[in-house]
């Protein structure tokens, strides 16, 4: 599978895309690789890609962290966990995914709110002091490592890793253990 990520001047090479793969503005191509799209032949089971297909899709800092093995697959699913509670999937939270019918009527959309983002509030609570900020930038605001101000060497950037990986590590050995009920 081809994967390549699109680089800011994407206009100017725009030709060798076939197909129309989305904004090209600044902000619209960061974090986006570009895939070929191959079917599978039923007669033969073997990949065709005949029509030179691509597709583009945004990704995550953490994917690609994980992809080039610098993250475990316990760091990397906490992570996950983490970012997924922080912008409030009712459908993976289990405490929000719990709906109680009131007799009185409505919901409050901002108890609501509350409680979707509840299991993000006790999984930020359980990070360690000596890692939130790297875990806030790189888990929560979709940024490198590298785009840390001031890191701009190789040993800076592996200090940096180092604390995302350690702060990772016992977040999940805080919260990785127990999915339905805060750590205590």
């Amino acid at each position: 599978m081809m994967m390549g990520k699109i680089k800011a001047d994407a206009r100017a090479s725009l030709a060798r895309f076939p197909w129309d793969v989305g904004p090209l503005t600044h902000n619209q191509i960061a974090g986006k690789v570009v895939e070929q799209v191959t079917p599978v032949d039923p007669k033969t089971g073997k990949p065709v890609h005949a029509e030179r297909v691509v597709r583009t899709r945004r990704e995550p800092w953490i994917d690609r962290y994980h992809r080039k093995g610098k993250l475990t697959v316990q760091q990397y699913n906490i992570a996950v966990e983490l970012f997924e509670a922080s912008q409030g999937y009712p459908s993976r939270d289990v405490l929000a995914a719990l709906r109680i019918d009131r007799q009185a009527g409505g919901d409050d959309p901002l108890v609501a709110a509350v409680d979707r983002r509840r299991k993000f509030f006790a999984m930020a609570g359980a990070v360690p002091p000596y890692a939130r900020a790297i875990i806030a930038h790189v888990v929560l605001q979709d940024q490198s490592v590298r785009s840390i101000a001031g890191c701009l060497k190789g040993q800076q950037e592996a200090r940096h890793l180092d604390r995302l990986q350690r702060g990772l590590d016992a977040l999940h050995d805080l919260w990785g253990r127990k999915p339905l009920t805060s750590p205590k």
